[in-house]
């Protein structure tokens, strides 16, 4: 008869700590979520403001081009030309498709390229130029 009673006061021990760790987990699983969405928002918003940030900068230089030099640049899917010659095309040496940006956050350097892709064919055998933003940092990550 002892040994029942110490029987059952260590399955009401092991029924307790195996509620007790349910809800340890629960809470724990419930905490983390609301961590990682968190971090994963604040990630979210830093890339588009570094993103916005360097959209502005690549506008403003093309927003000083005259409107020949503009065309001609869209058409050939480049940032702009090294050269003076306002002719209707560039050369491919002379032709920049990459611009990078240098943005600062909280202390943080963040490096953002703003590059014109692949050229893709349209319907009318005309060119459609992608836009492409990619962020690196040599530091602290997003």
């Amino acid at each position: 008869m002892w040994k029942n009673k110490k029987g059952a006061a260590l399955l009401q021990v092991l029924l307790i700590t195996a509620v007790l760790a349910g809800m340890a987990t629960m809470l724990l699983r419930a905490s983390l979520s609301r961590t990682t969405a968190a971090r994963k928002t604040r990630r979210t918003v830093s890339a588009q403001l570094l993103v916005n940030s360097c959209m502005a900068e690549v506008n403003t230089i093309w927003s000083v081009k005259s409107p020949e030099v503009f065309a001609r640049d869209l058409k050939q899917c480049i940032m702009y030309c090294n050269s003076n010659d306002l002719t209707s095309s560039c050369s491919s040496a002379n032709s920049v498709k990459t611009h990078e940006c240098k943005v600062t956050i909280n202390d943080n350097e963040y490096t953002v390229t703003a590059e014109f892709t692949e050229d893709y064919p349209t319907e009318d055998d005309g060119k459609k130029c992608k836009l492409v933003y990619t962020i690196s940092s040599e530091g602290d990550t997003l």
